[in-house]
C-alpha cells in the first residue's frame, strides 16, 4: 500500500498538531451593531429590555403550532364567508329573504323556503369540518409530544404568571385612576439555585430560552442552538428528512465554550447569553455570536461565533447520540420549518370558480324573464278596467302600474328561481364524494407494504384532477427509494463491476441501445459465487454483508497478483473506508461482526458498506482515532481535519495520520472539481482513461465520484492547520475563510480512480412519467440536491431523454442570470436559431442560487418564458420557499393547472401552493400527507389518480350528468390511451360555448314541451264523467310530464356507460312523477281525480311522446353527425372497444385509414386474460384538439408509446433473485445512449454530457477536459473520440493553466 507506508520525518511537536483543527480560537473582529435578538441565561435582563412592571419587552410566538383551516371560534364565519364566495349561494339567500315579505312571497314558509339552502350549506360545513378535524387531530398529536425541559429554573426571557397577573390588575386599576407601585429595580428576573430538574413536558409548552435535553431518537422541538453533547468532542448527529427531505445523517457541534454542561446545577451555574440574528426562512444559514461575561473581573469575556452547525432545527431527528442539551432560540411560527410552510388554503376547484360565470348568465336570463313578466303585467295594468278585475285579481283602487309591475317582478324571480336550481349542487357536493369513495377504494393504488390507500382529504377539488398540465415533484423518496448501491469502479484505468442498471434495463426494453452494442449473458449468481470463492483464497471477510451490490470476480483475481494494480486496488478501497464521516451501529449485539454504517448521505454509506464488503472495513471510531481492517489487518489512523462537503465545493476531504507518521489527505467529489486539483504533468493517460470508465458509467445512469490523495509534508500541516483554525473561528465571513483555508490544502493529488453508485428508483417510476408525458403533462422536478445527482436521476426516470440538448442556468448575480437566460432564449428560441438547435427537444437545469435572482419581479416572466418552451425542467439545490414561488410562478403565470407531489416537511410549502397537492406517505415522516389534498405512498400511483380517477371526475362535473357512476371508457383502456386525457388540459368538456348551445337547446326544449301541449289541448275535451282537461292543471300536468320525460331521457342521451344503475335511476325519476299525481289527486282537492282525466285518454300519453321526439331529435341528429363523420378520439376509442365487446371486432387491412392495431387489456371484470383490439389511428384521423396546442407533448397514440405495465400490485411480475441478465461488453466506444450535449449558458460552449452537470463556475475547467476527451492519435483510445488539430489542444491546455 504505497502511500500508505510512506514515512515522513517525526516532528517534535507532534502532540500540539493533532489537536490543533479541534481548537476553536476566537478572532478579535468587529462584531457588527444590528437589529438581533438576545437570549440571556442566568444573567438578569438589562433594565433597556424590561417595562416598568420589570415584563421582557419582547414577545416570542409560542411553541404550539396549527395547520388547519379553522378553529372553534373562527369555523362558521369563516366556511359561511368560503360558502357564499359562490354567486349561486348569495342568489339563494336573496330568495330566502325575499320570501319573509308576504307580499312577495304569499303563503311560502320562510323555515321552508330557506331548508333547501340551509341543507346545502350544512352538508358543505359538514365536510369541511370532518376534513378540517383530521387536521386539528394530527396538529394535537404533535403540540403534546413530549420532550424534556429543564423546570424549578427561572427562564428569564419569559414573563411569569404572577407579573402578568399583576400587570392585568394595574392596568384595571389605572382606569380608576389608581396605580400599583412597584421597585423596577426588585423586579429584574433573578435565578433560582439548587431546585433545577429535568421534567418531561409537551411541545407546546416549550418557550424561548427554554434550556431542552434530546435523547437518541428524539424529534427537536424547536430551533436551538447545542450547548452539550454525549460526545467528548460534542458532536451530534441528525436527520433532516423533514427539512430537506434527505434520510442521511448529518453532523452538528456544540459550542465549544458550553461543552462542559452536563448536569442540572451546570445549567444552573453557566451564564452567558446568545445575541442571535432575527428568524427567517432560509435553512441553511444562521449567524449567532455567544457571550459570556467577565462577571468575576478575572480574564477577558468570551466571545464565540454560532453557524447553522451549532443549531438544531424543528423537525430533525437526533440520530447515533445518547444526548444533547440545547437553548431554544425559535417557537412556533418563528422556525424555520414553519416559515417555510405556508398558511393551509381554502382551495377551489376550477370548474366551480368558473361556474360563477355561467350563474352570472343564469341571472341575466333570469332578469330578463322577470323584466318581461313586469312589462306584460303593466301592459295588462293599463288596459280597461271592470268590476272582474276586483274580484279575480284583488286589485285595489289605488294600486299603480308602477307598483303592481314591481310587485310582479319579484314574484316572478321567486316563480322562474329554478333557472338557477339549487338541487345542482347539492348533486355535485354527492358525486364529488362519491368520487371520493371511489378513489379511496381503488386497490390498484393500495400499498401493502404501508397498509396505506389513495385517502382524498380535500374532496371537492377531485376534477381539477383531470386538467393537471404541470406537475411539480420533489426527487429524493418521491421519485426515488433514496438507497444507494454500488455498482462498478474504475481503479488505475481498469474498470470493475458486473450486472445492469434501472437505465440500462430501461434502454433495451424501449430498444434505445445502439446497434452495434453487444450484450454478453453474465448469471449474476455464478458470478457472486465465482468472487466469493476468489476472496476466500485470499482471506476470510467476517464482515462481508449478506446483500452484495458490487460483483466482479476479476477484483480479486487482480488483488492477488501483488503487481501495482493490486497495490493500486489496495489504496482505493482503502481511501474509502478512511474518507468519510459515517458512524458504526451494530443492530445484533450477538454478532460483532453484524456492522451498518450511519452517514450524511446515502452515497457515503454505499462506498463504506461497499469497500467492508471488499475486505477493507472500518470498525469504529474513537474520538480522533479510525480503526479499519485491512483484509485481515487492524490498523488505527488518526484523523486531523474533516473537510465538509458543500454545493460550493463539490467535495470532501480528511486529513489523517498513518500508523507510520504521515500526514495523508484523502479527497472524494465530482470529477471537475477532483481534476482541476491534480497535479499537473502526471498521470495524462490515467486521466484519460478513468474519464473514459466514468462516462460509461453515467451513460448507465449511474452516480460518479473521483478518489486522489496527497501525502503532505509535515511542516506545511502544522502551518496550514494553524490558519484552518483560525479561519474555523472567525466570526465574520466564516465560510469564505474556510473555504480559502481548505484550497491551500487541497492541490497536487494524485488520482486514484472513480465509483458509479444506482440510487435507485421508486418501482413504476420511469413508466408513470412516459405515461404522463404521452398525456401532455409537463413534470418540473425541484430538489435540493446537487446538480449531477438531479440529472443523472432525471435520465434514469425518463423525464430527460437522449436527443435533449440540456441548457445548464448557472449564475453568482443577478445580471449573470439576466444575461443567461436572455442568451438563452435568443440562442435556442429566437428568430436565428441554428437549425440543430431547433430540431432538437429541450430541457432546463437551473440552481437554486440562480433562481434566487431568476424569481426577482424583473427577471421572472423571462424564466417563465424559457421554462415553458423546454420539455423538461430542473431546480437544484432549492429551499422549501422557493419550491412554492416555482410553483406559483407558473400557476399565476400561466394560468394552468398545477399539481405538486412530494414526501417531506420540506415539500410543504409547493404542495400548499399548487392546484392540487399530494403527499407521498414514505416509511418515516407525515408532514406533506398531513398538508396534502391527496396522499399515497409510491409515485406510480399518480398515473393512475390522474388518467383514470381525475378525467372521469372532470367530465361528470363538466357535463353535470347526475349520475355518480357514469365513465366514457374504463380505467386500463384510459391508461392504455393517455392521450384522452389532454382534452382536460385543453378544457374542451367545460367551455363557454357549451354553455350558450345548452341554453339554446333548453330553449328549444321548453318551447317544444309546452307549445305542443297548448296548440292540442287549448279548447280542451269533454270526459265520460263530465270533467274537461283545458283547466289549468291539466295542462300544467301535461307539459311537466313531458319536460320530466325529456330530461331524464337527456340525461340518459349523455351518458356514456349505461349500467344497471342507470336504468333504475333514470326508470325511478320518470315513474315517480307520475305516481305524485297519482297520489296528489287523491288527497288534494284542488287536483281532484287528475289521474282519471288524463291517464285514462291516449291525446295525453302521445302528446308527453311527441314533446320527447320532437325534443330531443336535434340532440339526436348532432351528435349522430358529430361522431359519425368529425369524431374525437375518445369516440373512436369508444367504439372499438364497443365492437370488442359484441365480438365483432377483427383485424383490417390499414387501407386507406391507415389504422394500427395494439392489444390492450380490460380490467372490467378483474380479468387480466381478456384483450382487446383497439384500432389506434394515425395522426390524418384523431381530432385536431389533440395537436393544436403546442405547449403539449404532441405524441400520437401508436404501439410504440402504449405502456404496457401492469396495473394491479397482485399482477406485478417477480423477478428472480439473481436473473441471468444482459450487460454492456467492456468497450470503450460505445455506450447506452448517444451523447447528450450540456450547453452552459455562461461560457456559450456545447460539451458532451458524462453524468455530471458542471456549474458555470468552473468554465476554467473546461479546457481541459476537452482535450482529455480528444486524445492524441496513437493512444489507447484514439478511436473513441475526433482528433482534435494541435493549436485547438494547447489552446485547451493554455486555457486550464
Amino acid at each position: 500500500m504505497p502511500f500508505f507506508e510512506r514515512k515522513q520525518k517525526k516532528n517534535q511537536n507532534f502532540g500540539d498538531s493533532t489537536g490543533i483543527g479541534h481548537q476553536r480560537k476566537i478572532s478579535t473582529s468587529t462584531i457588527q451593531n444590528v437589529s438581533k435578538r438576545r437570549i440571556y441565561v442566568n444573567i438578569p435582563l438589562p433594565t433597556t429590555e424590561v417595562d416598568q412592571y420589570g415584563e421582557p419587552k419582547e414577545y416570542y410566538v409560542p411553541n404550539k403550532i396549527r395547520t388547519s383551516k379553522y378553529t372553534l371560534l373562527t369555523f362558521i364565519p369563516k366556511n359561511l364567508f368560503e360558502q357564499f364566495r359562490r354567486v349561486a349561494n348569495m342568489y339563494f339567500l336573496f330568495l330566502v329573504i325575499l320570501q319573509l315579505f308576504p307580499t312577495i312571497g304569499s303563503d311560502a314558509q320562510p323555515f321552508l323556503a330557506a331548508m333547501p339552502l340551509i341543507s346545502i350549506i350544512s352538508m358543505t360545513a359538514l365536510k369541511d369540518a370532518f376534513e378540517d378535524w383530521k387536521r386539528h387531530t394530527q396538529d394535537k398529536n404533535l403540540n403534546r409530544s413530549k420532550t424534556t425541559i429543564l423546570r424549578n429554573w427561572q427562564n428569564v426571557n419569559i414573563s411569569t404568571n404572577d407579573k402578568s397577573r399583576r400587570k392585568f390588575l394595574n392596568s384595571i386599576f389605572s382606569l380608576l385612576g389608581y396605580r400599583i407601585g412597584e421597585n423596577l429595580e426588585n423586579k429584574v428576573s433573578h435565578t433560582s439555585q439548587g431546585g433545577a430538574i429535568w421534567t418531561e413536558s409537551h411541545w407546546q409548552d416549550v418557550k424561548v430560552g427554554d434550556i431542552i435535553k434530546l435523547k437518541n431518537n428524539d424529534a427537536v422541538p424547536a430551533d436551538m442552538i447545542i450547548l452539550s453533547t454525549s460526545e467528548p468532542d460534542g458532536l451530534c448527529y441528525v436527520e433532516t428528512k423533514n427539512l430537506d427531505g434527505e434520510t442521511n445523517l448529518k453532523v452538528r457541534h456544540c459550542v465549544s465554550s458550553t461543552n462542559s454542561i452536563v448536569t442540572e446545577n451546570d445549567c444552573e451555574n453557566t451564564r452567558f447569553y446568545i445575541e442571535s440574528e432575527q428568524p427567517h426562512s432560509n435553512l441553511y444559514s444562521y449567524t449567532g455570536v455567544l457571550h459570556r461575561p467577565n462577571l468575576d473581573g478575572i480574564g477577558d469575556n468570551i466571545i464565540e461565533p454560532i453557524s447553522i452547525n451549532d443549531v438544531l432545527l424543528r423537525g430533525c431527528v437526533l440520530r447515533n447520540t445518547q444526548w444533547a442539551i440545547g437553548l431554544v432560540i425559535f417557537t412556533g411560527t418563528d422556525t424555520k420549518i414553519m416559515l417555510n410552510s405556508g398558511e393551509t388554503p381554502s382551495k377551489r376547484s376550477k370548474i366551480e370558480i368558473e361556474t360563477n360565470f355561467h350563474v352570472t348568465m343564469n341571472f341575466v336570463i333570469l332578469f330578463l324573464l322577470c323584466l318581461g313578466s313586469a312589462i306584460a303585467d303593466a301592459l295588462f295594468f293599463i288596459q280597461p278596467k271592470s268590476s272582474a278585475d276586483v274580484f279575480e285579481f284583488s286589485k285595489s283602487n289605488n294600486a299603480t302600474v308602477w307598483g303592481s309591475s314591481f310587485l310582479t317582478f319579484w314574484a316572478s324571480l321567486i316563480l322562474f328561481q329554478n333557472i338557477v336550481p339549487i338541487s345542482l349542487y347539492i348533486t355535485i357536493e354527492l358525486v364529488k364524494t362519491v368520487q371520493a369513495y371511489f378513489i379511496h377504494s381503488d386497490i390498484d393504488m393500495y400499498y401493502p407494504k404501508l397498509d396505506y390507500p389513495c385517502t382524498p382529504k380535500t374532496w371537492n377539488i377531485s376534477d381539477d384532477l383531470g386538467q393537471i398540465e404541470y406537475i411539480f415533484s420533489d426527487k429524493t423518496g418521491t421519485l426515488t427509494q433514496n438507497v444507494m448501491e454500488f455498482r462498478k469502479c474504475t481503479i488505475n484505468g481498469v474498470s470493475y463491476g458486473q450486472g445492469e442498471t434501472d437505465a440500462t434495463r430501461g434502454a433495451k426494453l424501449q430498444g434505445q441501445t445502439d446497434r452495434e452494442n453487444s450484450f454478453d449473458e453474465i448469471d449474476l449468481e455464478a458470478e457472486k459465487q465465482l468472487m466469493l470463492e476468489e476472496m476466500s483464497k485470499l482471506f476470510d471477510n467476517r464482515y462481508i454483508s449478506s446483500n452484495l451490490t458490487f460483483i466482479d470476480s476479476k477484483l480479486y483475481c487482480d488483488l492477488r497478483a501483488e503487481n501495482k494494480q493490486s497495490k493500486a486496488i489496495q489504496d482505493f478501497f482503502s481511501a474509502l473506508a478512511l474518507c468519510h464521516t459515517v458512524l458504526v451501529e451494530h443492530p445484533d449485539e450477538n454478532n460483532p461482526y453484524n456492522i451498518e454504517y450511519k452517514a450524511q448521505s446515502p452515497d457515503e454509506a454505499a462506498l463504506v458498506g461497499c469497500a467492508r464488503d471488499v475486505g477493507f472495513a472500518f470498525i469504529e471510531r474513537h474520538q480522533d482515532t479510525l480503526i479499519i481492517e485491512l483484509l485481515g489487518e487492524r490498523k488505527e489512523y488518526t484523523l486531523l481535519n474533516v473537510l465538509e462537503f458543500n454545493s460550493t465545493r463539490k467535495r470532501m476531504s480528511v486529513i489523517l495520520r498513518s500508523p507510520e507518521g504521515g500526514v495523508l489527505l484523502l479527497c472524494k467529489g465530482a470529477d471537475s472539481v477532483i481534476y482541476e486539483r491534480l497535479e499537473e504533468g502526471r498521470q495524462d493517460q490515467l486521466k484519460e482513461d478513468t474519464l473514459v470508465d466514468l462516462q460509461e458509467f453515467a451513460n448507465e445512469g449511474l452516480r460518479t465520484l473521483c478518489i486522489a490523495y496527497r501525502v503532505i509534508p509535515e511542516e506545511e500541516y502544522n502551518v496550514w492547520a494553524q490558519r484552518y483554525a483560525e479561519a474555523s473561528s472567525s466570526i465574520n465571513d466564516r465560510e469564505e475563510k474556510v473555504e480559502e483555508a481548505c484550497e491551500l490544502i487541497e492541490h497536487s493529488l494524485i488520482l486514484m480512480g472513480g465509483t458509479a453508485i444506482e440510487d435507485r428508483l421508486q418501482e413504476g417510476v420511469p413508466e408513470c412519467i412516459a405515461t404522463l408525458a404521452t398525456a401532455g403533462i409537463k413534470i418540473w422536478v425541484l430538489t435540493g440536491d446537487k446538480t449531477e445527482t438531479a440529472i443523472n436521476i432525471g435520465f434514469s426516470c425518463n423525464l430527460l431523454q437522449k436527443d435533449m440538448l440540456l441548457i445548464i442556468i448557472s449564475a453568482s448575480d443577478k445580471q449573470s442570470a439576466q444575461n443567461q437566460l436572455s442568451e438563452a432564449m435568443n440562442k435556442f428560441f429566437g428568430p436565428n436559431v441554428e437549425d440543430c438547435n431547433k430540431s432538437s427537444k429541450h430541457a432546463l437545469v437551473i440552481d437554486g442560487e440562480t433562481l434566487k435572482y431568476a424569481l426577482d419581479q424583473s427577471l421572472k416572466n423571462l424564466l417563465l418564458d424559457l421554462g415553458k418552451r423546454c420539455n423538461s425542467v430542473i431546480c437544484c439545490r432549492v429551499s422549501p420557499l422557493q419550491k412554492a414561488k416555482v410553483v406559483a410562478l407558473v400557476k399565476e403565470g400561466l394560468n394552468v393547472m398545477t399539481l405538486s407531489i412530494g414526501d417531506g416537511a420540506n415539500d410543504v410549502s409547493m404542495i400548499q401552493e399548487a392546484n392540487v397537492g399530494i403527499g407521498i406517505a414514505g416509511e418515516e415522516g407525515r408532514q406533506a400527507v398531513m398538508a396534502a389534498d391527496y396522499a399515497f405512498a409510491q409515485f406510480r400511483f399518480l398515473d393512475k389518480l390522474l388518467l383514470v380517477h381525475g378525467r372521469w371526475s372532470y367530465i361528470r362535473i363538466a357535463e353535470m350528468i347526475s349520475c355518480a357512476f357514469d365513465q366514457d371508457v374504463d380505467g386500463k383502456t384510459s391508461l392504455d390511451n393517455p392521450q384522452l386525457y389532454k382534452r382536460g388540459i385543453l378544457q374542451r368538456d367545460f367551455t363557454k360555448s357549451k354553455f350558450w348551445l345548452y341554453v339554446l337547446d333548453a330553449v328549444y326544449q321548453s318551447a317544444i314541451c309546452f307549445f305542443i301541449p297548448f296548440g292540442l289541448f287549448q279548447h280542451g275535451s269533454s270526459h265520460a264523467n263530465g270533467l274537461q282537461n283545458n283547466g289549468l292543471s291539466d295542462l300544467g300536468t301535461m307539459v311537466a310530464g313531458a319536460v320530466v320525460v325529456t330530461t331524464n331521457l337527456y340525461v340518459g342521451l349523455n351518458t356514456m356507460n349505461w349500467s344497471w344503475l342507470c336504468f333504475v335511476v333514470i326508470g325511478l325519476s320518470i315513474l315517480s312523477f307520475y305516481a305524485w299525481v297519482e297520489f296528489y289527486s287523491i288527497w288534494y282537492i284542488g287536483f281532484f281525480r287528475m289521474d282519471l282525466i288524463l291517464y285514462t285518454e291516449i291525446d295525453f300519453w302521445l302528446t308527453v311522446v311527441i314533446c320527447v321526439i320532437f325534443s330531443l331529435l336535434p340532440r339526436y341528429v348532432v351528435k349522430y353527425i358529430h361522431k359519425t363523420y368529425w369524431p374525437s378520439d375518445m369516440d373512436i376509442v369508444r367504439e372499438q372497444v364497443h365492437e370488442f365487446k359484441k365480438g365483432k371486432t377483427k383485424k383490417r387491412d390499414i387501407g386507406e385509414n391507415n389504422h394500427v392495431f395494439t392489444e390492450i387489456s380490460l380490467d372490467n371484470d378483474d380479468d387480466s386474460n381478456r384483450n382487446m383490439v383497439v384500432d389506434m389511428y394515425d395522426n390524418s384521423r384523431m381530432h385536431k384538439d389533440v395537436h393544436n396546442d403546442n405547449s403539449l407533448t404532441e405524441i400520437p397514440i401508436t404501439t410504440s408509446n402504449v405502456p404496457t405495465k401492469p396495473r394491479s400490485m397482485s399482477k406485478l411480475p417477480k423477478l428472480p433473485k439473481l436473473p441471468r441478465i444482459s450487460t454492456l461488453k467492456k468497450t470503450r466506444k460505445d455506450s447506452i445512449r448517444s451523447m447528450d450535449q450540456l450547453f452552459h449558458m455562461d461560457s456559450g460552449k456545447r460539451q458532451s454530457f458524462t453524468g455530471f452537470a458542471f456549474s458555470g463556475e468552473e468554465s476554467s475547467f473546461e479546457g481541459f477536459r476537452r482535450s482529455v476527451y480528444q486524445p492524441k492519435q496513437g493512444q489507447r483510445r484514439s478511436n473513441t473520440f475526433p482528433q482534435p488539430s494541435s493549436s485547438n489542444k494547447e489552446k485547451s491546455l493554455m486555457s486550464h493553466n
